[in-house]
């Protein structure tokens, strides 16, 4: 346990310190272990950077068009995925090839490939059921079940959450009966 003389002098040092002052160089030291960003739990977009991705999110909200708020998970996920691809593709481009980050960008550049194409996937085919759905007359639609089951879809994707932030660790059993009959 400190003694009280040590809390004084500790802080006396800390009234000198040379640390950052100003939140710019705050913002700034608090990325100096950030090595590509790729894993972060937030996409990371510089500065300059900003424009490009706008212009990217715009021309995929162009042509997906996801409606509710499952299709707008999965299009976040895809547009995240896309977007770090191509920083993935711009990192391998100034690593050499024999580096062993090169095998971790690899790595990361397979999981977000995976992450890209699965979430396109249960995007197509949320969409085509709601296609089909909706042509179906009144009468029938009420009785026909999902082909892609947005339930089911929404469990799977919340499992590779959960399975990302524990792994090994179960979703709860908590899917209805008419979703699991659509699957």
């Amino acid at each position: 346990m400190s003694t009280e003389l040590k809390i004084q002098a500790n802080q006396s040092n800390a009234q000198s310190s040379t640390g950052p002052r100003t939140e710019e160089g705050k913002a700034r030291s608090a990325q100096n272990a950030r090595k590509h960003g790729l894993t972060a739990q937030q996409l990371l977009i510089q500065p300059e950077d900003r424009e490009e991705f706008e212009l990217l999110l715009a021309r995929y909200q162009n042509e997906i068009q996801p409606r509710g708020q499952l299709q707008q998970t999965l299009f976040d996920e895809l547009v995240a995925a896309a977007w770090n691809l191509r920083r993935v593709r711009t990192l391998q481009a100034e690593i050499d090839m024999l580096d062993l980050q090169y095998d971790r960008l690899a790595r990361h550049h397979s999981r977000l490939e995976r992450t890209f194409h699965r979430s396109l996937k249960e995007l197509k085919a949320l969409q085509t059921d709601a296609t089909l759905h909706a042509l179906l007359p009144r009468l029938v639609r009420h009785r026909t079940p999902f082909l892609a089951a947005p339930l089911v879809i929404a469990k799977r994707s919340q499992q590779r959450v959960l399975e990302q932030l524990a792994p090994g660790a179960q979703a709860p059993p908590n899917l209805p009966k008419q979703a699991a009959q659509a699957a």
